[in-house]
């Protein structure tokens, strides 16, 4: 039987790894990319007078987004595709760098890694990709480098301590079971040390392997030991401009921070930021507000009791700071609590009140208000009136997301420490904006295509009409042509 036979093994080519990187490659944008921005600042870039020259950071660079972009995320991995890699050896002209360089040059340029992600989005605006008119915030859960074992909480410290004690109890009758307890005694010493810490407020909870990381509910009802990444989506291409990674599991007082960072990275003037109502603090409305940030964020519901007047039942009387509550009594500002909340009520007024069992359960109903409500009243206003804008944010949020954990593959993060996550983070959310592009250009080619195959069939229509016009014009002197006349 004959077989389709390929080339002799030892047969000598000459032959240029140009050659073998195809035109469209995805590789090519990235080294274009890379080489048109500056990475002077990042650290052992200058070429030193004495010892090994250290390798070029565009060629670092260039290798972990390689990675990133087709699911590469170790060191040792990326180092492996330097020896094998057709692309990869084309994208850094053959270097080879051990795994240790390539892990050291993450670790020592995470600040940079961010500093790159920040000017590339600038690069973006200054060509048109970003405008900046509405930028989408939302958050989500990626899981840290760090087993639920290894998480401890004060509750869960009592726990192992009672099992602890329990056990050497138990080993205390038996002769044999002495060497156990030394090293229960050990492991007992170790709860306590982290329950101390706690009780100190250092920390909150004590994470083993990575300090920073913290245990924080799933999309899917569970938990896990995770980070809370916020992202910054620009309504035009659904490109990221800003990244954030927290160890804080909720996204109350986050809004502000990511906001602003994205409004002085691409030099805004005003800008309009649709978040949902996790995003809703009152001083973090007031933050943005102050800073040209106009905020259309989702307002919670009211938690009073079912057959109770909400709060919005009693009227505010803003000249003479005080309530009006749905009986007709005025309930005056009482004191101030320490979360900036102004307490109003009128005790002697509920003593009497026939609408009691309609008001509260209890002896007496308080009204809250925060000391910057007319923030907190200007977003609920903006949030009414521009529903468009705040449908638009799921649609902008959830594609992102969706990409970098189901097509990249990205729910665990490989490195440990916010430092380093927020630098890996850079990256991820990088690689989704150059992929993100490739699609817009692909898409913009394909349009154009469209446009030429369109202009072309108008050409020959408006040609074949005036052809027709021509022989109904001059019917009469076409009986000697060799067609027949119309």
């Amino acid at each position: 039987m004959n077989h389709v036979i390929g080339k002799y093994r030892k047969q000598v080519e000459i032959i240029s790894l140009e050659e073998l990187v195809e035109a469209d490659s995805a590789v090519r944008q990235i080294d274009e990319i890379v080489n048109l921005t500056d990475t002077s600042y990042f650290e052992k870039s200058e070429v030193k007078h004495t010892g090994r020259p250290p390798y070029n950071p565009k060629d670092m660079l260039k290798l972990y987004i390689y990675g990133m972009d087709n699911g590469i995320v170790s060191s040792r991995k990326l180092e492996r595709e330097c020896k094998r890699n057709i692309e990869v050896k084309w994208l850094i002209n053959g270097l080879a760098p051990e795994s240790s360089t390539i892990c050291a040059f993450r670790q020592e340029n995470a600040e940079n890694l961010i500093k790159f992600f920040n000017e590339f989005s600038r690069k973006l605006a200054k060509d048109g990709y970003i405008d900046g008119k509405i930028v989408a915030i939302d958050g989500t859960k990626i899981r840290a480098n760090n087993s639920k074992r290894n998480n401890f909480s004060a509750s869960k410290l009592d726990r192992h301590i009672e099992y602890i004690e329990e056990k050497v109890a138990e080993y205390l009758n038996e002769v044999d079971k002495n060497d156990k307890i030394e090293a229960l005694e050990e492991r007992k010493e170790k709860y306590k040390l982290f329950k101390k810490r706690i009780e100190n407020g250092e920390v909150t909870e004590v994470s083993t392997t990575d300090a920073d990381s913290r245990l924080m509910k799933q999309g899917n009802n569970g938990v896990d030991v995770s980070y809370n990444v916020q992202a910054a989506i620009d309504s035009k291409n659904k490109l990221i401009v800003g990244v954030m990674v927290m160890n804080e599991a909720n996204d109350q007082g986050q809004l502000s921070k990511l906001a602003k960072a994205v409004k002085s990275n691409l030099m805004l003037e005003k800008m309009i930021v649709p978040a949902d109502k996790g995003y809703h603090d009152t001083e973090d409305l007031k933050e943005c507000h102050e800073n040209g940030i106009t905020t259309i964020v989702a307002i919670p519901e009211g938690k009073c009791p079912k057959g109770i007047y909400s709060k919005e039942e009693f009227q505010y009387n803003k000249e003479n700071d005080y309530y009006i509550c749905p009986n007709g009594c005025i309930l005056n500002f009482a004191y101030e609590c320490e979360r900036g909340f102004l307490r109003y009520r009128n005790y002697k007024a509920c003593k009497s009140c026939k609408l009691k069992k309609l008001c509260t359960k209890s002896n007496r109903r308080e009204i809250a208000r925060h000391k910057y409500a007319e923030h907190a009243e200007r977003n609920d206003r903006a949030f009414k009136e521009n529903q468009d804008i705040y449908k638009l944010r799921q649609l902008l949020c959830e594609h992102p997301f969706g990409t970098v954990k189901r097509t990249m593959g990205i729910r665990q993060f490989l490195t440990r420490g916010l430092r380093n996550v927020n630098a890996e983070a850079a990256l991820i959310f990088l690689t989704y904006n150059l992929k993100r592009l490739r699609n817009i250009h692909k898409n913009d080619n394909q349009k154009d295509e469209q446009a030429c195959a369109l202009s072309v069939f108008l050409v020959i229509v408006y040609v074949l009409e005036r052809f027709v016009n021509l022989r109904r014009k001059f019917k009469k002197y076409l009986k000697f042509m060799p067609f027949p006349a119309v």
